[in-house]
């Protein structure tokens, strides 16, 4: 079951970070009230992404952008088969796929917060996930893997945010249940205390 979220004064620890620039086009440099804060951005939008797909498998309204051209996909017979197999959990993240025998599947609708660039690899990068056992999804192969081999794999490219994306990404952060990790584990945010900083500057405070 998920955790319950994190207060509001939580929240606001994220929300109210004062933005100072961006690392390698991976990683906000942030200002808290306690010191320097780095924020994987893509593990950011990991979470994110990863905690929306699965609120709408739980609540069983997957909600689905249509494609305005499906794409054709041609799969392995074993990866064909696992699809198949798993195919209610695809839809109600809001995946619509429909085989045309053998291994011919056509994508005609993706999760609405999923870019629609590169579908075909998206989808293959998926079931290897579900087949590979990635994340623990080999013995667990529900919602919960799913969402987090679809979140692995859609956030790809490292891009450089405007203010209001950053805006946008730090309060969609604030809403999550488990802002702070990433669907794998992994942290979202690394925060270096003002004590730590002056102590690698020789100082012992003042």
């Amino acid at each position: 079951p998920a955790s319950p979220a994190p207060p509001s004064a939580v929240r606001t620890g994220i929300t109210g970070l004062r933005v100072l620039g961006m690392l390698q086009s991976r990683c906000l440099v942030a200002e808290g009230d306690a010191g320097l804060v780095l924020i994987d951005q893509r593990a950011a939008h990991e979470r994110i992404l990863f905690e929306r797909l699965l609120a709408a498998a739980r609540s069983r309204q997957g909600v689905s952008q249509p494609l305005l051209l499906p794409v054709t996909v041609e799969l392995p017979p074993a990866e064909a088969e696992l699809l198949q197999r798993h195919a209610g959990q695809f839809s109600r993240i809001g995946f619509e796929i429909e085989s045309f025998g053998g291994g011919t599947v056509l994508i005609t609708a993706i999760p609405a917060n999923i870019p629609q660039e590169n579908l075909a690899s998206l989808l293959r990068d998926i079931l290897d996930d579900l087949r590979e056992g990635v994340a623990g999804a080999l013995a667990r192969p529900d919602e919960i893997a799913l969402a987090q081999a679809a979140a692995r794999h859609a956030v790809r490219l490292r891009t450089v945010l405007s203010p209001d994306e950053i805006e946008r990404l730090l309060a969609d952060l604030a809403r999550c249940e488990l802002p702070y990790t990433c669907p794998q584990g992994r942290p979202v945010m690394v925060n270096i205390p003002y004590s730590e900083i002056e102590r690698r500057f020789g100082r012992r405070g003042s």
